[in-house]
C-alpha cells in the first residue's frame, strides 16, 4: 500500500509540474505531497496508512509516509503527534485541520489523567464512525454487499485510536468497541517486548514510544 502511496504522489508531483509550466502566473512549482488533508477522505485515508504502518512497527514505512507528507509539517496536530517518535523536530499543535472527531483524539496526547486520558479514547471511538458518514468509499459498505460476496468492505477500524493507545502505552483493558483495533494494538505491544520490528530504518533517536 505505501508503494501505491509514494506512486499515487509522483503522478500528482508530474501533474504540479506540468501546470505550474502551463500556468507560470500562479507561481513556479513547489513539493505539495498528494494528500490534500482538508479533505476528508485524503485525511482519514492517510491517517489510517500511518497507523497501521505504526502499529506493524514498520519503521521504513512509516518513514516514507513521512517524506511524502514533509510538506505538511506544522499543520495538523494530530498528524504531528504521531509521527513524533520518528522525528527529530518535534512540532506541538492543538487544533487538527479538520476537527471534529479528531480533537478528540488529539486532547488525549495532552491529557496527563489516564482514566481521563481513556474517557476521550472511548468518545472518539463513539464519534468515528458518525463522523465517517461523508467518506465516499466505504461508509455504509456493509449495507452493499452484493450475492457474489463482493462489497468495498473490510471492516471498520480506527486505526489512528489504536496508534495513539499503543504510542503513549495506555492500559486498553477497559476499550470494548466495535472500531478499536484491539488485536491489532496486542500485536504491535507484543513485537515491542520483544524489541522486534517488521522492518527498520530510522536514526537513532532520544524520543521513543512510551513503554520502549
Amino acid at each position: 500500500m505505501v508503494d501505491r502511496f509514494e506512486e499515487w504522489n509522483e503522478i500528482d508531483q508530474f501533474c504540479q509540474q506540468e501546470a505550474a509550466l502551463e500556468f507560470p502566473d500562479y507561481g513556479p512549482y513547489e513539493y505539495n505531497g498528494a494528500p490534500d488533508f482538508s479533505t476528508f477522505a485524503n485525511y482519514e485515508n492517510t491517517l489510517q496508512l500511518l497507523s497501521i504502518a505504526i502499529l506493524l512497527r514498520d519503521q521504513h514505512s512509516v518513514l516514507r509516509i513521512i517524506h511524502v507528507l514533509r510538506s505538511h509539517r506544522g499543520q495538523d496536530g494530530l498528524f504531528e503527534q504521531l509521527i513524533d517518535a520518528y522525528v527529530e523536530d518535534k512540532q506541538d499543535l492543538d487544533s487538527c485541520i479538520l476537527e471534529k472527531p479528531y480533537d478528540t483524539l488529539l486532547q488525549v496526547f495532552y491529557e496527563n489523567n489516564e482514566r481521563e486520558t481513556l474517557k476521550l479514547v472511548q468518545k472518539y471511538l463513539k464519534q468515528w464512525y458518525p463522523a465517517m458518514k461523508n467518506h465516499p468509499r466505504w461508509y455504509d459498505g456493509h449495507l452493499r454487499i452484493r450475492d457474489e460476496g463482493y462489497a468495498p468492505y473490510y471492516g471498520y477500524w480506527a486505526f489512528e485510536a489504536g496508534a495513539t493507545v499503543f504510542l503513549l502505552d495506555l492500559d486498553d483493558s477497559q476499550i470494548d468497541h466495535l472500531v478499536y483495533p484491539k488485536d491489532l494494538v496486542d500485536y504491535a505491544r507484543q513485537l515491542r517486548k520483544e524489541s522486534r520490528h517488521s522492518s527498520v530504518e530510522m536514526k537513532p533517536s532520544a524520543k521513543r514510544e512510551r513503554g520502549e
